[in-house]
C-alpha cells in the first residue's frame, strides 16, 4: 500500500503513470478503437477536456483491483482505529469484520 503522501503528490502533479491520454474530441471520433485498446490491450486512458483530466477509462480488472485496494485500506483504517481505542465494536471480533469485508 502506497503512503498517502504518494497519492497526494500524484494528484497535485496530475501524474497518471503510464496511462495514455486522449481529448474528448478524439474519444468521440475513435470510441471503438479506444475501447478496444482498453478492453483487449489493457491500456488505461485518461480523457482530457480543455487540457484538464476529466475521466479515466480502464479495464474492468483494473477497476476491481482499485476497489479491492480501497476495501483493504478501509479495513486497515478500521483496525488502526480499534487498536488505538478510537473505535469500539463490542461483540464483533475483528475476524468477523474481515470476513464481511472479504479480507
Amino acid at each position: 500500500m502506497a503512503p498517502k503522501r504518494d497519492y497526494a503528490k500524484r494528484v497535485k502533479k496530475g501524474d497518471f503513470g503510464d496511462a495514455k491520454s486522449v481529448t474528448a474530441k478524439e474519444l468521440r471520433a475513435n470510441l471503438a478503437e479506444v475501447l478496444d485498446r482498453v478492453g483487449r490491450g489493457g491500456e488505461q486512458i485518461v480523457v482530457k477536456r480543455h487540457g484538464k483530466p476529466l475521466i479515466a477509462i480502464v479495464a474492468t480488472y483494473d477497476l476491481q483491483a482499485c476497489q479491492a485496494l480501497e476495501d483493504y485500506n478501509d479495513a486497515c483504517e478500521i483496525q488502526e482505529a480499534i487498536d488505538n481505542g478510537e473505535l469500539d465494536e463490542p461483540g464483533r471480533p475483528w475476524s468477523e469484520i474481515r470476513k464481511e469485508l472479504g479480507l
